[in-house]
Formats: C-alpha cells, sequence, structure tokens
C-alpha cells in the first residue's frame, strides 16, 4: 500500500468557510480566468449576487428610507389607503414567492418593494399622528395658556414650547398643539411642567428662505409646533407642576426639570463657553453655546462633538463598563464567583439609557443607544456584534417610528458616519485583528493611525451632506480632530461622567471644571483651524438628485461585498456631474415679498461685492440662507445695498445681470415704465390686476410671493428660469396656506 503523508490528507480536507472573507473576493476573479466569453461573466455575476443576497437585510433600512423619501417628495397629500393596499398585495406576493419556492430571484425584489411601501406607509401614519391646526398669519398680541413642555436657555433669553391649552380668540378646532416662544427679558420662575399663562406675538412657523431650502415648516409640524413668536412679558405660574393629575405629564415634567436644573448647575460651576459646551453634551440642553463657539467646531469639523453621537454614548458606557468591571474584580470572592463582565454590561446599558433619556433623546442619541445597547447586550448573551446589522436595525427602529427623520441632516450624517466606519473597519478586521507590538510607541501609533483613519472616513461620508444642507465642509478636520479627540476620550468624557456620579453628593463642581477646561483647549484647536486660510469649503445648492446620487453610490461602497461594489463610484461621479450641470439661482425673492437678493458676478460688470439686497439690514437670517446657497460665505460676502449695484430712484433699481434686465418695483407709479424695459419685474407691493395684466414682462409681485412662498430666478442662455416654494413641495398639510 503506498503511504499517504499528512500534507496530502490535508489537501484532501473540505476546505472551511473564511469567517472574514476578503473585501474583493479572489475566488470570482479565479474563475473569470477558467472560463470565456457572457457565460464566465454572468456565471462570475450570479456568484456574486448569491453572496451579496444574505446580506439583503442591511438594505432593509434603505428601502424604508426611499419610502419615507417617496411620501415626502409627493406635492399633494396621498390617499390614506395609497401605501395600505399595495402593500397588502405585496406582502401577499412574497409570502406567495417564498411558500412557491421561487427562491432570492423573485422574493428579493418583491421584499424591497415591501419595504418601500412600508416606509410611506410609517411616513403617512406619523402625518395623522402628529397632525394638529397652525396658526395661518400673524397675529397681534395674545395670552398663551398651555404646560411649559421644554425650556431652551441660553445668554439674554430663553426659548419656551408651550403644550397649548388655550390661546386668546382662537377656537378650540383653531388652537395648535404647541408653540414656541422667545422670550428676552428678566428671568422668571417658572419651571417645565407648570401650567403657565404667557403674552406673545404670535405667527405661523416660518416656510423655506428659498426653493429647495431646508423646510422649518415640515421640522415644526412633527414636532407638533403650529406656532412661533416672541413673549412680550414674562411668563405667569398658574399651576406648578407637583399639582398636575396626568402621571406621564409628571414624569415628562421631571426628566425636562432634572435637564434644566443640571444644565443650570454645570453652567455655574464652569462659567463660560466651555461650560455652555459640557451643558450641552451632558443634557443636550444646547442654548448655552455661544455663536462663535459653534461657528469654530462647526468649520474646524468638530461639529460632531455638540451632538449626543457614537462617541459620547461610546465612551460613557465604556467608561461605566471597564470601571464596574475593575471594581468587581477587585474584590476575589465576587470575582471569581460571578459573571463580572456581564454585569458591568448591564451597569453600562443602564446608565446608556440614563444618558439617552437625560439628553433628550435626539436622532444621533437614539441611533447611538440602539447600536451601543445591541452591543452590550450580545455580551450579556456571550455574542459579537459589531456589524452592519446593528446599523439598520437602529435605522430601521427610527425610521419606523419617526419617519421624518430621514430628511434631517443629524440624522443623515450620523448613519452614513457610522456606516462608512463599520464597512471600512469589517474590510480591515484582519489588519486590526493581527498579533501586534505590545510596545507603548506601538499602541500609540496604533491609536494615532486609527483616530486619523476614523477621521477621514466620517468626513468623507458626511461631507456630501454638510455642503448640501449647510454649503460648506471643513477642509482640515483630520488636523483638528487628531488634537480634539483624545481631550474628548481622556479629559472631557470621563471628567463629566464623574460629575454626574457626584451630582447627588454635592462635590460635582470640581469635575465640571475640568470638562470645561478641556473643551476650551477643543475651542481653542478649533479657533485656529477654522481661522487658517481655506479652512473650509463652499458650495453653491445642489440638486436633490444629486445628493441621492451620492447616497446610493456610497451604500453600494458600504454595503456590497464583491468587486461589484466599485460600481458606487460611478454614484458618486454622477452626483458630481448632476452639481456641475445645475443651474444656480441668480435672484431670491423673500417669502413675504418685501426684500430680494441678487448673486453678482464679473462677468456681469460689477467689481466689489459678490451679493447684493434690497434692503441689506431686513432679514438678515434669510439673508443669510440666500447667500450660502449662491456657495458664498455669510460671514465673509456682507451684502452691498442694491444701489451700488443699480440704478435707482424713488421708484425703484433697474439693473442688468446675467445678459437680462432686472427692475425692483418700489410702488405703483413706475410699474409701467419697469414693465417696458426691464425682462422681469419684482414688484414688492401687490399690484392692481390690471397693471399686472398689462404688464409686457416677467411680473413677480407681493402677492405671489404670499400665495406661493419665496421664489428664485435663474438667468441662462435659454430665458428666464423663475421656481417657487410651492412649486416645489406641493400642498401638504405643514405648507403655508
Amino acid at each position: 500500500m503506498v503511504g499517504i503523508d499528512d500534507r496530502s490528507l490535508g489537501a484532501a480536507r473540505p476546505a472551511t468557510r473564511d469567517p472574514h472573507p476578503p473585501a474583493y473576493g479572489v475566488s470570482g476573479g479565479r474563475l473569470l480566468l477558467r472560463r470565456s466569453g457572457a457565460s464566465a461573466v454572468l456565471g462570475v455575476a450570479r456568484d456574486w449576487a448569491a453572496d451579496e443576497a444574505d446580506r439583503a437585510i442591511l438594505w432593509a433600512p434603505v428601502a424604508i428610507g426611499a419610502g419615507a423619501v417617496l411620501y415626502f417628495s409627493l406635492r399633494t397629500e396621498p390617499p390614506a389607503a395609497a401605501f395600505l393596499y399595495p402593500l397588502l398585495l405585496a406582502v401577499g406576493l412574497w409570502l406567495a414567492a417564498r411558500a412557491r419556492g421561487f427562491g432570492r430571484t423573485v422574493s428579493l425584489p418583491v421584499g424591497a418593494v415591501m419595504l418601500m411601501l412600508l416606509g410611506g406607509l410609517a411616513a403617512d401614519m406619523r402625518e395623522a399622528a402628529v397632525a394638529a391646526p397652525r396658526i395661518e398669519r400673524e397675529m397681534p398680541v395674545r395670552t398663551v395658556t398651555g404646560r411649559l413642555a421644554v425650556l431652551e436657555e441660553g445668554e439674554g433669553r430663553r426659548r419656551l414650547t408651550i403644550a397649548v391649552r388655550s390661546i386668546d380668540g382662537l377656537s378650540t378646532e383653531e388652537t395648535p398643539a404647541r408653540v414656541r416662544v422667545t422670550w428676552r427679558g428678566r428671568e422668571f420662575d417658572a419651571a417645565p411642567g407648570d401650567i403657565i399663562s404667557a403674552p406673545a406675538r404670535l405667527s405661523p412657523p416660518p416656510p423655506p428662505a428659498a426653493p429647495g431650502a431646508f423646510d422649518f415648516s415640515r421640522h415644526l409640524y412633527f414636532q407638533r409646533i403650529g406656532g412661533v413668536g416672541f413673549g412680550v412679558a414674562a411668563p405667569t405660574v398658574l399651576v406648578r407642576a407637583g399639582d398636575l393629575t396626568r402621571l406621564l405629564d409628571r414624569v415628562r415634567a421631571r426628566v425636562e426639570r432634572a435637564r434644566v436644573r443640571l444644565a443650570r448647575r454645570i453652567r455655574a460651576a464652569a462659567p463660560g463657553a466651555g461650560g455652555g459646551v459640557v451643558a450641552a453634551l451632558v443634557t443636550g440642553k444646547r442654548g448655552g453655546v455661544d455663536e462663535e463657539a459653534e461657528r469654530a467646531l462647526r468649520d474646524a469639523g468638530l461639529a460632531h462633538l455638540l451632538a449626543i453621537s457614537g462617541l459620547h454614548m461610546g465612551l460613557a458606557a465604556g467608561i461605566v463598563f471597564f470601571s464596574v468591571r475593575l471594581a468587581l474584580a477587585a474584590v476575589p470572592a465576587i470575582a471569581l464567583r460571578f459573571p463580572i463582565k456581564k454585569w458591568a454590561a448591564a451597569a453600562a446599558l443602564a446608565s446608556s439609557l440614563g444618558y439617552l433619556i437625560l439628553s433628550g433623546s435626539g436622532w444621533s442619541a437614539r441611533r447611538a443607544f440602539i447600536m451601543t445597547g445591541v452591543l452590550l447586550i450580545a455580551v450579556l448573551v456571550d455574542r459579537r456584534a459589531i456589524s452592519l446589522r446593528n446599523v439598520a436595525l437602529a435605522a430601521t427602529i427610527i425610521l419606523l417610528t419617526s419617519p421624518e427623520a430621514v430628511l434631517h441632516p443629524g440624522f443623515q450624517m450620523s448613519f452614513a458616519a457610522a456606516t462608512a466606519l463599520i464597512a471600512a473597519f469589517d474590510a480591515s478586521r484582519r489588519w486590526w485583528e493581527q498579533p501586534r507590538d505590545p510596545g507603548m510607541a506601538a499602541r500609540f501609533r496604533r491609536y494615532a493611525i486609527g483616530v486619523a483613519a476614523t477621521d477621514v472616513i466620517a468626513a468623507t461620508a458626511t461631507a456630501p451632506f454638510a455642503l448640501y444642507h449647510f454649503h460648506r465642509a471643513a477642509i482640515y478636520s483630520l488636523a483638528a480632530n487628531l488634537c480634539a479627540t483624545p481631550i474628548m476620550a481622556f479629559l472631557i468624557m470621563p471628567s463629566a461622567i464623574l460629575g454626574m456620579m457626584m451630582t447627588p453628593l454635592g462635590v460635582d463642581g470640581p469635575f465640571w471644571r475640568a470638562a470645561a477646561w478641556g473643551v476650551e483647549r477643543v475651542l481653542a484647536v478649533a479657533t485656529y483651524v477654522s481661522g487658517l486660510e481655506g479652512a473650509v469649503g463652499l458650495s453653491p445648492q445642489w440638486p436633490p438628485a444629486a445628493l441621492g446620487a451620492m447616497v446610493l453610490g456610497g451604500l453600494w461602497l458600504c454595503l456590497a461585498r464583491r468587486p461589484w461594489r466599485a460600481a458606487g463610484l460611478a454614484g458618486l461621479a454622477g452626483g458630481v456631474a448632476l452639481i456641475a450641470a445645475a443651474p444656480r439661482p441668480d435672484v431670491f425673492f423673500a417669502p413675504d415679498g418685501d426684500n430680494a437678493g441678487l448673486r453678482l458676478s464679473d462677468g456681469d460688470g460689477i467689481a466689489g461685492p459678490s451679493f447684493a439686497a434690497v434692503n441689506r439690514r431686513r432679514d438678515r437670517f434669510l439673508m443669510g440662507v440666500w447667500i450660502e446657497l449662491s456657495g458664498l460665505d455669510p460671514l465673509g460676502d456682507r451684502p452691498a445695498a442694491i444701489d451700488e449695484v443699480a440704478e435707482c430712484d424713488g421708484a425703484g433699481c433697474v439693473m442688468r445681470l446675467g445678459g437680462r434686465s432686472l427692475a425692483f418695483s418700489y410702488s405703483v407709479e413706475g410699474l409701467a415704465d419697469d414693465c417696458a424695459r426691464a425682462d422681469v419685474v419684482f414688484a414688492l407691493y401687490p399690484t392692481p390686476r390690471r397693471a399686472a395684466e398689462g404688464c409686457a414682462a416677467r411680473l413677480v409681485d407681493r402677492r405671489d410671493a404670499w400665495r406661493e412662498g419665496a421664489h428664485a430666478l435663474t438667468l441662462s442662455e435659454d430665458g428666464v428660469t423663475i421656481r417657487s416654494v410651492r412649486e416645489v413641495t406641493g400642498v401638504r398639510p405643514w405648507s403655508p396656506e
């Protein structure tokens, strides 16, 4: 008999599946070499598709989010059953496909459609659940009576969110569920949960500043806020929170009071910008963060330090976990008899839940809590749980409970960063898990590489959303994060955790001051980095399709596993092409029709200013939005007065822009002359019907703004394009009447 050595036996053993297959698998490439022609390509594609089907669950929140986006993009409110009946049909088809053994070729597409319809249905149901009356026009001073639900305190102002019981002059059917009132006067003793009476001047929620701009009206609609305004006198307490009868109201009041008291305690122990940021990190109360500090953090790429994100939740849970485990390990009688690791995980889970409640339960905080909670529960059941499935689970829960989150920049940036980081970790898992030199220098080098890689990946993943929503991106964020992240990890968060633990004992002051000192160092880094030349990249307004193409391309890069994941680069390139081809607005007309802004260029023969306004001292927030949409910096590109760039008299102004003649009419006496010599006329007043019908130019007047919202005009060789907010958003429950 011929002997068989161990090497021969080894070659005959069945191959085992690699638990961490490489991101760009080699098996398909080798197969392609052994085959030829179209059959080879189809065979490899089938193998790759079969492998990707195992990860179909990762695409579930993508399909749900797409359904929610479809719902919000509709220009009219769909019928109640528009999503329900097709969803029931899709569920039936999916079950039938599974039962008849059609396989994934049929069940996966049907499942994707089913999840999209589920997302649309969730958004429709959410809209119906939060529906409440809204104030439709500006009101004189009225007395608002209701429960003080949320209190935000800042320098020289307080913002009150009131759960309304009554408003003078409004019937029950006309009364909003909530209003938000800003008070800039003296302090008052009302606390969250108290029933108060506050005289205020109210107006409808603000509409978008321009077509395609962020819709604050929709954002407030889903918070059930139907009016905003300014208080004219300090609120008066009618009933204290302790006298409330509903248990849920008392619980909410206690939580909000605890947040307000802790924020005040932190700011009292550590006055200044550092204490305000620490209060925001711990309680989610950002009123104490001054605009200068927030701007420096944003332009340095450190704005994520203000959001209750995975970094903060992970650090807080990690500190509690390792502290509890270390304390238990110091007692041999406990450490040798009981599962102290699981006890530490349970303590960290409880502390994470407390942190979520204390911080206000924002979207990024909820995502961070779900992912951290899954990780800690995995420790309790002896499983490993750092995977993209955690991200998919967190996104699915949030999208089904708060579908409006899909349009919010906080949700988009939070999940983009988390998805990209975990996908990159999975792709490089072998490198990170291989044995390393245990020396301190090697550990420090490994830590620095990890921080740098994390920042580069997160910054790249969130840059499209920052440019789309805020029209600016930090260029030097890597340098800023390399300096700031260690301070956050080793000083600020540990001090904040100890401060919360010491608060009941009354000895928390030194810890808040230590955390604030660390924040001051971070702010110094942010101020220096944001002040460097070229620290901020600016971008004009993008078309929504450009962001959609980039999102799909980025998701394919992160969620696909086989080499065809590189096709995601085509989506990114397509987004860039759409941005380059998109026309930029040249003129903006205000939602109330009493102001206009113009983007200027050297080609128009206008030297100096980049932006001009009919009234540059009015609507400064609106002006800032217009300047950002034009791809300019509101701080560096101050608007010029229109009489500096146009020919003006008492009746209005005339100028040439983009090869077209524009007129801004201030009074009806000069309208006929403007209509005769201009291509487009903006009338800052309601024009009489006869005068409007006789105008030979394109006429946009104040009545158009009242009816259609803000307007944007684009000048091109093909002519003049005018878009309105109503044209983009349609007529929805949150649209102004």
